[in-house]
């Protein structure tokens, strides 16, 4: 009789926590209908959306071992908050492309590589993967390079690309630039620009952002990435507070930056809002994952390419310790459908890895 009630209290402690993981789950996903303007500090619970995404996927089984009747608890939690998920770890089935395919790229080249990039022929590999690519429109951020992004210019030059160069920004494009403009957002470090793209009788607004970053140190990086490491090989000179005061400084910066990247994300919603129903094309390193209010916000007119036509998590962020995907390309659905979107993680130069996708279009527009 005991085992038997131990048995019994244990599940219903179980059943308690995977309902307050449920909970958690709800409230990451509805902050992200919050602006961070107004609470910056709550709108950080959106990055312990994959824990308690996955929380829930381990109670399935467990619920499944253990006691069959109550895996509702976990499937109800993920069924209602189902677009999330799907945000942050879609699976969709191979489609083919259109013969008229629009192939866009974007990446974040961070200083195309540096000089870590350039092998012993002095050639940067980051500008040699680019000038071999394929896509129609290539969008670039952090390319603050000028040796390297003219090589880059040169090179996609003679293979008839037209291109727009604002400060770190850039962008290729095998379709004629009719004109572009700087974007004036409040902003302390990033910045984004608009090419209007000439695509038969209509123009494409393509829009290449690069939205406000936390601006983590490296030595702030890697006391967080050490961190973790002796917390998971349960190191004895670790402790919990050791480990929230190494945290401590990377949210304070991100609670600083998410607030503006609010408003800058505001504002590109309001430039797409008065473009559509054309065309419009939206790339760029975020600084924000899928779900968070950035993401949600411009996706209630675009659609993502990763969530339509990606598999997985698609982290595009190399660095240790911070496993995300920033790197977004979002497009208007009733010009275009996505296939093949996919992270090329063999471009290992840079901190992040270029995303690409196939626009293939629904009809002429």
């Amino acid at each position: 009789m005991a085992i038997k009630w131990i048995k019994a209290l244990l599940l219903h402690i179980f059943e308690g926590a995977n309902i307050a993981v449920v909970l958690l789950l709800w409230a990451a996903a509805a902050v992200t209908y919050i602006s961070p303007e107004h609470h910056p500090y709550l709108s950080l619970l959106t990055l312990a959306f994959p824990i308690f995404l996955f929380t829930n996927v381990a109670f399935i089984v467990f619920w499944l071992i253990f006691k069959a009747k109550r895996v509702w608890i976990p499937i109800t939690g993920l069924a209602l908050c189902y677009s999330f998920v799907r945000d942050y770890c879609p699976i969709n089935l191979p489609t083919e492309a259109a013969d008229s395919s629009l192939t866009v790229l974007t990446f974040n080249t961070h200083g195309f590589g540096g000089q870590d990039a350039v092998d012993d022929e002095g050639t940067n590999g980051v500008v040699r993967y680019l000038a071999h690519s394929t896509a129609d429109i290539i969008c670039l951020q952090e390319t603050y390079s000028n040796a390297y992004r003219a090589a880059l210019t040169d090179s996609l030059d003679a293979k008839g690309y037209h291109n727009v160069l604002y400060k770190g920004l850039s962008l290729y494009s095998r379709l004629p630039i009719v004109k572009s403009e700087e974007l004036t957002f409040p902003t302390h470090h990033n910045s984004g620009f608009i090419a209007h793209l000439l695509c038969g009788p209509d123009t494409i607004l393509l829009i290449n952002n690069h939205f406000e970053s936390n601006c983590f140190s490296p030595e702030m990086r890697q006391r967080y990435v050490d961190a973790l490491e002796k917390t998971a090989a349960n190191d004895r000179h670790s402790t919990a507070d050791s480990l929230i005061d190494d945290v401590k400084p990377l949210l304070r910066l991100m609670a600083e930056a998410a607030p503006r990247r609010a408003v800058q994300a505001d504002i590109i919603d309001s430039i797409v809002a008065e473009w559509l129903p054309r065309p419009v094309i939206l790339c760029g390193d975020f600084n924000d994952t899928p779900v968070s209010y950035t993401h949600r916000l411009l996706t209630r007119n675009l659609t993502s390419a990763f969530r339509q036509s990606g598999n997985g998590l698609g982290l595009t962020y190399r660095e240790r310790g911070f496993p995300v995907r920033i790197d977004h390309i979002l497009f208007s659905p009733q010009h275009w459908k996505s296939s093949s979107t996919r992270v090329d993680k063999t471009m290992n130069l840079s901190d992040h890895s270029p995303i690409s996708t196939v626009l293939s279009p629904k009809s002429s527009f």
